[in-house]
C-alpha cells in the first residue's frame, strides 16, 4: 500500500460515516425510531372512547407529521413507517397478521412525498392539516384494501365508505395542525440537533 493510500484509509478510519440511510445520520435515525415506536404503541397505549372510524389519526398521524416537520429529510416518513410497521408486526396489533406493516408504512411513504410538494413547510397549520388529512385517507385505503384481499370483515363498510372517509380525514387534519404547532414551537429549539 503506497503513501497516499494509506493516508485516505485513515482518514475514514478516524471520521466514521456520518451518513447512512437517505442521507440521515445515526441522530437522525435514531430519533425517526424513536418516533416511529411512538406511532406502533400510541394507538393501544392512548385509548380514546369515540368508537369512531379513524379517531386514531389525531396522534397517530400527528406523529408522523411531527416527526417529519422536526426532522425534514427525504426518507424520514419512510423510516417511520418501517419502525412502526415492523413493531405491529411484531407486537401482534391488528387483525391483519403480516399484512398490517403497510397499515402502517404506506402514511410514512405518502408523508415524505407529500412533504416534497408542500416544499417541507409542515410548521403551517394549513400543510399539516393537508398532510395529516391524506396520509390518514391513504391509511383508511390500505385498510380497505387488506381487508378486501384478505377477506376481514370491515365495520368501517357497514358504517358507509363515506361516512369513515370524512372522519378520516377530519381526525388526520387535526392531527396534522396540532403537529404544525409543536413543530413551529420546537423547531428553533432544536436548531443544534445535529
Amino acid at each position: 500500500m503506497n503513501q497516499p493510500e494509506k493516508e485516505e484509509l485513515a482518514a475514514e478510519l478516524s471520521s466514521p460515516l456520518d451518513r447512512f440511510m437517505f442521507d440521515l445520520g445515526l441522530a437522525d435515525l435514531m430519533r425517526l425510531s424513536m418516533f416511529g415506536t411512538l406511532i406502533a404503541i400510541s394507538k393501544y397505549v392512548l385509548r380514546i372512547p369515540m368508537h369512531l372510524p379513524g379517531h386514531s389519526s389525531i396522534y397517530w398521524m400527528g406523529l408522523l407529521v411531527m416527526g417529519k416537520g422536526l426532522i425534514p429529510k427525504f426518507g424520514s416518513g419512510i423510516i417511520m413507517g418501517l419502525v412502526s410497521g415492523i413493531l405491529a408486526v411484531v407486537l401482534g396489533l391488528g387483525k391483519e397478521g403480516v399484512f398490517v406493516f403497510f397499515k402502517y408504512f404506506i402514511p410514512g411513504l405518502g408523508l415524505d412525498f407529500l412533504a416534497v410538494l408542500f416544499f417541507y413547510k409542515l410548521e403551517s397549520i394549513w400543510v399539516g392539516a393537508i398532510c395529516g388529512a391524506l396520509i390518514s385517507l391513504s391509511k383508511m385505503l390500505v385498510n380497505l384494501l387488506l381487508g378486501i384481499a384478505l377477506n376481514i370483515p370491515m365495520v368501517f363498510l357497514a358504517m358507509g365508505l363515506g361516512f369513515t372517509s370524512i372522519t378520516h380525514t377530519v381526525f388526520g387534519a387535526a392531527g396534522g395542525a396540532l403537529a404544525a404547532i409543536v413543530i413551529k414551537r420546537l423547531k428553533p429549539r432544536l436548531a443544534n440537533w445535529e
